[in-house]
C-alpha cells in the first residue's frame, strides 16, 4: 500500500538498505553482518536469517505481494525491486 507506515529497527533499516543499496549484486550472511554490527560484537550467522524474515514480515503487512528479497541458496540474499 503506498504511504502505509513501515516500522522497521535500526538494524532492519541498515540490513535492508544494504541490500537495495546495490542491487545487482548477492550479499552473504558475512557481509551483511560485518556492515550492521560493529567490529568485535559477536552473533551468529542465522542472526541474519531472523532479520531477513522480520523484514519480510513487516514489508507484507504494508505489500502482501512483497517479494523483492531474494534468497540464494548457499550465498546470501539480494533485493530484486519488481520492474517498473
Amino acid at each position: 500500500m503506498v504511504g502505509a507506515e513501515l516500522k522497521l529497527t535500526a538494524i532492519e533499516f541498515k540490513l535492508l538498505r544494504f541490500l537495495a543499496d546495490k542491487s545487482e549484486f548477492a550479499r552473504s550472511r558475512d557481509q551483511m553482518m560485518d556492515h550492521i554490527y560493529r567490529e568485535g560484537f559477536c552473533v551468529d550467522d542465522r542472526t541474519v536469517d531472523s532479520h531477513i524474515k522480520r523484514i519480510r514480515k513487516k514489508m507484507r503487512e504494508v505489500d502482501s505481494g512483497f517479494e523483492a528479497i531474494e534468497t540464494l541458496y548457499g550465498l546470501g540474499y539480494r533485493f530484486s525491486p519488481p520492474e517498473s
